[in-house]
């Protein structure tokens, strides 16, 4: 089986990341032009990981249920479990929930 992260957008996951890194690296400035590369970088190291896809929201069709749209798209089989987090009404927090494809649930 496969794990697929499902993520908010690039911008908004590099800006998140660019806050911890002002902490880490002092005198750097991580501005919204590295946002992307930063999300990317991310993604690139959690695919180290055996069967392990990353997918920003921006990449699913708009309107699309998010398991037909990662079946479709990316190659989901029924029954890979998926770890979506979304931006919840608290400015800079995440909330996360865990589904599998093909799931009622999920729907």
């Amino acid at each position: 089986m496969s794990i697929f992260y499902l993520l908010p957008p690039r911008p908004y996951l590099g800006e998140r990341f660019a806050c911890y890194l002002q902490g880490l690296f002092p005198g750097l400035q991580w501005d919204s032009a590295v946002w992307a590369n930063l999300a990317d970088g991310l993604a690139a190291a959690a695919t180290c990981h055996p069967d392990v896809y990353v997918v920003y929201r921006e990449e699913l069709p708009e309107g699309d249920e998010p398991g037909r749209a990662l079946a479709d798209g990316f190659g989901a089989e029924s029954g890979d479990e998926v770890i979506e987090l979304r931006v919840a009404d608290r400015p800079g927090e995440l909330t996360v929930r865990r589904w599998r494809v093909g799931a009622s649930a999920a729907a």
